[in-house]
Parts: structure tokens; C-alpha cells; sequence
């Protein structure tokens, strides 16, 4: 009986780990079934909210001060932790909406896992201001925080979706204004090529619960009226990849941009730039925002190490 009774407890532990194991996959398989529905149904309004401001949720955790340099308008978190370093982040939403709540409640946390301040750049968006009326934005609140020595030397971009995109186009232009660079990008699921033009799209777009191809389409022709998607600050894919700084790109392998981080990834190589990248099975777009799936968990780790 009581060989039974040791065996039982030292099997406690292993029954514990295969039922976390469990719900940890039903956790992703729900939030996958959840999306799914509501894309086949066309309703995205309950996933869509803007929230040009932090949500009072956030309020009465973390410090918030308000940016405006001459319209260009954003947000400091923790900005008394500027000293250690300044995380500038670039929402995505397509260029067309956003940040979402989400995405705060994302950089909020990186803050305060980091121990420094972020800047959220609330950029201007489609089709009220098309390219390059948003990029136009970043690159005035990061240039001049830098004169003002807000934002020091160890900086670093972050971006999901359009604003990994973004954050490639901005790190171009500070490249050929001669300012100083971050220290290095983190792209999630990051749109590198509006034209869409990638003939191996077709083996994961249909797999793509969160993002229908036509949609994509409508946003960038909102982004870019003139269709000139070949330029490199709209299509970071048709840019310079030169001493560009060490990048860090999460993708799931069921994303409509699978293929073109994949081919982007080759891009960075060839030109020997210092490219971490990771794929996550079957997992859809921008994933590394939700952290209660150990998908996202393990995003968020392998962020939190790549900046450390």
C-alpha cells in the first residue's frame, strides 16, 4: 500500500504537467475557433477598437504622458525609465486602424518586463492619410525626442503587422538622415510587400484565420492610392537590407505573410545582417500579442532574451 502511495505522488507531478499540456492547447485551439467564427461570419468589429489613448486598465498600473510634436501624436509609458533604454513601438492594423487594446496592454508589459520606457506613436493612418502622412509621423517623434535626448542611444523598434513593416521603412530613412539606429528590431508577423504579388501566398492564405487576402488587398490600395507598392518605404521586401540592425521576426506558419518574411529572411542573410527568426506551427496572425496562449508566452520570452 504504501509503495502505491509513493508511486502515486511521484506520478502527481507528471499528471499535472500533461493536464496544463492540455489546456494550454485547448486555450489556442479555442481562441483559433473564436477568430475563425467571426472571420467566416465577417464580423470583425468585436476584435476591432480603436484606442487612440491607453485604456483606463492600464491607467492605474503604468505612468502615461502625452506626446504632440507639431501633430504627430503618441504616448510615453514609464518614461522616468528612460535612462535604461526607450522601446518605440508601431502598432499594425493595416494601416488603416489601431492601436488596439491588445496591442498596449503588448508594449505595456514589455515595459515594465524590460525595466524602461516605451513610446507608442499613434501614426496617421488610411485613407484619411495615406503614405507617407504616417511614416512622416514616426520619423518626426523619434528624431526629435533624439535632439532632445529623450529617447538614448539604446533605443530599439518594435512591430507587429504593418508596423513591423514600419519599422523597417523608419530604420531606412533614419539610416539616410545619419541619426542614430536602435540597437535592433522585433518584427511580429511583420507585412513586408503590399503588392502582394508572392505566388506561394495561395498555400497559406486560405489558412489564415485572421486576415482574408482581399481585405489586405483593400488596405494597401487605402495606403498607397497611387499603387506604387515597389517602393521600398511602403514594401520594406524592395529596400535596402544593408546594415540593418539585428532583427528578431516571429511568424506563424499559417499567415498570408509566411512566405514573404521567408523570402525576406534570405534577403537579410545573404546581406550577412544578424536575423533571429522563428516560426510557430499552425499558429495565425500576429499570435505573439496574446499572451495567454503558450505560443504567445513563448514569444514574449524569446523577446524579452533577444533584447537582453
Amino acid at each position: 500500500m504504501k509503495i502505491k502511495k509513493n508511486l502515486l505522488v511521484a506520478a502527481l507531478p507528471l499528471v499535472a504537467a500533461a493536464v496544463a499540456y492540455k489546456w494550454s492547447t485547448w486555450k489556442t485551439d479555442l481562441v483559433k475557433a473564436v477568430i475563425k467564427r467571426q472571420k467566416d461570419k465577417g464580423d470583425y468589429k468585436r476584435f476591432i477598437k480603436n484606442y487612440p489613448g491607453p485604456p483606463e486598465s492600464l491607467q492605474k498600473k503604468y505612468a502615461f504622458e502625452k506626446i504632440d510634436i507639431n501633430g504627430a501624436r503618441g504616448y510615453w509609458i514609464n518614461k522616468a525609465q528612460a535612462n535604461k533604454g526607450v522601446l518605440v513601438y508601431l502598432h499594425g492594423g493595416g494601416y488603416v486602424f489601431g492601436p488596439l487594446e491588445v496591442q498596449w496592454k503588448y508594449i505595456a508589459r514589455m515595459s515594465e518586463e524590460m525595466g524602461m520606457a516605451a513610446v507608442v506613436i499613434d501614426y496617421k493612418m488610411a485613407p484619411e492619410h495615406p503614405f507617407p502622412a504616417g511614416l512622416q509621423d514616426v520619423e518626426k517623434i523619434i528624431t526629435t525626442l533624439q535632439a532632445e535626448g529623450a529617447i538614448p542611444e539604446t533605443y530599439y523598434i518594435l512591430g507587429d503587422s504593418a508596423g513591423g513593416g514600419m519599422a523597417v521603412a523608419i530604420t531606412n530613412v533614419l539610416m539616410e538622415k545619419k541619426a542614430a539606429l536602435p540597437k535592433k528590431l522585433i518584427l511580429m508577423s511583420p507585412w513586408l510587400d503590399l503588392s502582394m504579388s508572392n505566388p506561394a501566398i495561395k498555400f497559406t492564405a486560405y489558412k489564415d484565420i485572421m486576415l482574408p487576402l482581399e481585405e489586405i488587398k483593400r488596405s494597401a490600395n487605402k495606403y498607397v492610392p497611387n499603387r506604387d507598392f515597389h517602393n521600398p518605404l511602403v514594401s520594406p521586401m524592395y529596400g535596402n537590407v544593408k546594415d540593418l540592425p539585428p532583427i528578431l521576426i516571429q511568424i506563424g506558419t499559417a499567415e498570408t505573410f509566411l512566405w514573404d518574411n521567408r523570402k525576406f529572411v534570405q534577403r537579410l542573410t545573404e546581406a550577412q545582417v544578424e536575423v533571429q527568426y522563428e516560426e510557430y506551427p499552425d499558429m495565425f496572425h500576429v499570435f505573439a500579442l496574446i499572451h495567454i496562449l503558450k505560443e504567445g508566452k513563448q514569444a514574449l520570452k524569446s523577446q524579452i532574451e533577444f533584447l537582453a
